[in-house]
């Protein structure tokens, strides 16, 4: 097992060294919803998650791990998102015993109502279109066997329905999420690693795409002539839209306590990620707890690759506080995220076990 561990941290280390710069296919993926990361906590921990994932949130991290979850799980997240986009993500888990954890979670996007505008008009028509998208995903994971070493092997899945609606038109699409989650046994690290938002292309259609319709006998033909024309059937045409691949992603991550003395726990993550439309990504991230009652994060996302230094994405902030009230468990956490030129994004968490 543990040559594997040492497989497993030889390929993080490669993704750092090897350029990511060669081809980025930047902008060739929708859906880019769905690479909004839900949770405050993790969001703070700069993304870092894929070999944490101990909370409900893994179901959109890491779907192995919900796995570890002892008891029944709810967080919602709402996310002040750029150009006052609101975002909103609700996870529900509970374990079932000799059967595994399910889950469930819902995604939402809301864009704020945008005026019509026409080249003929172009200050604006009067008329007003909303945007918004959504995903709903049904979850599952299992632990597959653990060791008195303390070696553990789980796996998870999550299957998600995808839409997304522009005004009158709109796209639907479905993906899967795989992951894994190992914990070695030495000391306490821990390895993930999932592939997310795997499925067909999505392409939008709607009403506003279709236009030449001619019923026959139209009267307004009957002006010059005598007849109804009968020969000429109904015909519509359509824009056809070009398909449009899902922002897939691959991660592999790590965490590791590097501090564990009853009081104090200090915990360190780490996440190379390789999407489809982008260049490779690293994620790093620490978290402190103090008597698992108030938590201090902080992360950091770097962009691999010639031009890092146009990454708008950087600094993470975040706070965390665990209340119990009698078997119940609130968690409450705050986090902050530095998108330069695009100024700051503020996420909200609540959690409850029970």
């Amino acid at each position: 097992m543990r040559y594997i561990t040492y497989i497993l941290l030889f390929t993080l280390l490669a993704l750092w060294i090897v350029p990511g710069y060669a081809t980025t296919n930047v902008g060739t993926a929708g859906a880019q919803f769905l690479k909004i990361g839900p949770g405050a906590r993790v969001d703070s921990l700069g993304g870092a998650f894929g070999g944490l994932a101990d909370d409900v949130t893994s179901i959109y991290w890491n779907p192995a791990g919900i796995s570890q979850l002892e008891k029944t799980s709810f967080s919602d997240t709402q996310i002040f998102w750029l150009a006052d986009m609101r975002y909103n993500y609700l996870a529900f888990a509970t374990p079932i015993e000799n059967i595994g954890t399910l889950g469930a979670s819902v995604t939402f996007l809301n864009v704020p109502d945008t005026e019509i505008t026409t080249l003929a008009k172009p200050d604006g028509t009067g008329l007003w279109y909303s945007a918004y998208d959504a995903a709903i995903s049904l979850a599952y994971a299992k632990q597959l066997y653990a060791k008195e070493s303390g070696v553990k092997l789980s796996v998870g899945i999550n299957a998600k329905y995808i839409h997304q609606q522009i005004h009158r038109e709109s796209a639907r699409g479905v993906a899967i999420d795989v992951g894994t989650l190992y914990h070695t046994g030495w000391r306490s690290l821990r390895i993930g690693m999932c592939f997310s938002n795997f499925g067909p292309e999505m392409r939008f259609s709607g009403p506003d795409l279709e236009s030449g319709a001619e019923e026959a006998g139209d009267t307004r033909i009957s002006e010059y002539r005598p007849f109804p024309d009968t020969t000429n059937p109904a015909r519509k045409a359509a824009l056809e839209t070009i398909e449009f691949p899902l922002p897939s992603n691959f991660r592999l991550g790590i965490a590791y306590d590097i501090i564990d003395s009853g009081d104090n726990l200090l915990t360190l993550a780490l996440d190379a990620n390789h999407p489809n439309d982008n260049s490779e990504r690293l994620n790093i991230g620490m978290e402190y707890w103090f008597k698992k009652m108030a938590a201090i994060r902080g992360g950091y996302k770097f962009r691999l690759g010639e031009d890092w230094r146009d990454e708008e994405e950087g600094l993470t902030l975040g706070l965390g506080i665990h209340l119990t009230l009698g078997n119940r468990l609130l968690a409450l956490d705050y986090a902050y995220a530095d998108f330069g030129r695009l100024q700051q994004a503020h996420r909200v968490s609540l959690g409850l076990q029970f």
